[in-house]
């Protein structure tokens, strides 16, 4: 059931959430806790009024291809022990969908604890993550920035927040992110308290413009670089040589970065970089005829999309008739029509939320094609990163 905002529920929320998540502090006094908790939706199971399972839904915009889409964050998703394998949480996550559709929110993110747990929900892995790890060797090629300046600070510092704003936006605004949070102040706000120092670094180019921005924190001997971003090449150097000034302190560097990075190509010795790709968010469409719309195909005409499967959004079911025209895509449920495209919405998830393509798609299985059209959308990128 989705639970009323009280004190009684409160307290057994974040009983629920210390035991589960092994947590030392009092959550009622955690603002970072309270922040995220304030603008939610929470659902709860409970027995003899003991509050034993629950799911936190947090209500975002995504960008989706220039459109601000309304998704839901979900998390804290727990059950005490001896409650668990009775279904409840299966009873929440159906409701949270119904909710969901009904209130016009067409799709959901989530960082699984386990991936084929979520699938059962039908959620599928949609955005991944590149680590590369490198010692202070790597980066002596790299020096800082003969014009223009690197400032450095914290996010109260007013000149660095704006730089690191500008250029957020900036990115947001370019019609290529398919699945990326448009941080509001609180997120803002709640993503520096909840990374404990944590420092950031802004390049400003010749003529005061900001070009690149790094934030990072250092934990020991190793430099964490948690959000890289640059518009030129020039703001990606500028702050690999801010990172190699830490290098007489600095055992180990770690950079988190989007998926199409390429940054490893500025290297000249890239065998000293160990790179690796790592699955960090399930994505789950609840709406598919609404998604469908905010999507990018690269071809023009009508095409009939079958979802042949979904346990827990039936709406789903059924022929689809896309049509793109103009740059405009409309999406209405047929009765009969021969069908171009079908799968389950497993598999449409990856291709219209993930990395997936249709080509791809239809090669491994997942999305059958019936009349050998050609058919592909736009994949864009997920730029930042954002955990629920």
């Amino acid at each position: 059931m989705k639970l009323k905002k009280n004190q009684e529920n409160l307290k057994q929320i974040a009983s629920l959430i210390k035991y589960a998540f092994g947590k030392n502090n009092n959550l009622l006094h955690d603002n970072n806790f309270m922040s995220r908790y304030d603008h939610s939706n929470g659902y709860g199971f409970f027995n003899d009024d003991k509050l034993t399972s629950y799911i936190m839904v947090n209500k975002f915009k995504s960008e989706v291809f220039g459109h601000h889409v309304p998704m839901a964050g979900i998390g804290y998703v727990a059950s005490y022990p001896e409650y668990r394998g009775q279904g409840h949480i299966s009873k929440l996550m159906k409701e949270i969908l119904n909710d969901l559709h009904d209130e016009g929110i067409p799709f959901t993110n989530l960082a699984p604890f386990s991936e084929s747990f979520y699938r059962h929900y039908g959620f599928s892995n949609s955005i991944y993550q590149k680590e590369y790890r490198f010692s202070c060797g790597a980066l002596r090629p790299f020096k800082l920035p003969r014009t223009g300046h690197v400032i450095r600070g914290k996010w109260d510092d007013l000149m660095v927040q704006n730089g690191v704003i500008q250029l957020y936006e900036r990115q947001l605004h370019t019609d290529d992110e398919r699945n990326t949070v448009i941080r509001e102040a609180w997120w803002w706000n709640r993503m520096d308290t909840y990374y404990h120092n944590r420092n950031i670094a802004v390049y400003i180019d010749s003529n005061g413009r900001p070009i690149s921005y790094l934030i990072y924190r250092i934990q020991g001997d190793v430099f964490l670089a948690d959000e890289l971003y640059s518009i030129t090449a020039k703001g990606l150097v500028a702050l690999l040589g801010f990172m190699g000034s830490h290098a007489g302190a600095i055992k180990e560097f770690r950079m988190t970065l989007p998926e199409h990075s390429l940054i490893g190509e500025l290297f000249p010795e890239q065998n000293q970089l160990k790179i690796s790709l790592h699955p960090y968010m399930m994505s789950r469409i609840v709406d598919f005829a609404k998604m469908i719309t905010y999507m990018k195909p690269l071809q023009e005409g009508t095409f009939n999309l079958e979802v042949i499967s979904d346990d827990q959004c039936p709406w789903n079911i059924g022929v689809w008739q896309m049509t793109n025209k103009d740059g405009k895509v409309s999406c209405k449920q047929i009765e009969d029509g021969l069908v171009d495209f079908s799968g389950p919405i497993t598999a449409w998830t990856q291709v219209l939320l993930g990395r997936l393509s249709m080509m791809d798609a239809v090669k491994l299985g997942l999305i059958t094609d019936y009349r050998i059209k050609k058919l592909e959308f736009k994949k864009g990128d997920v730029s930042f990163y954002d955990y629920f």
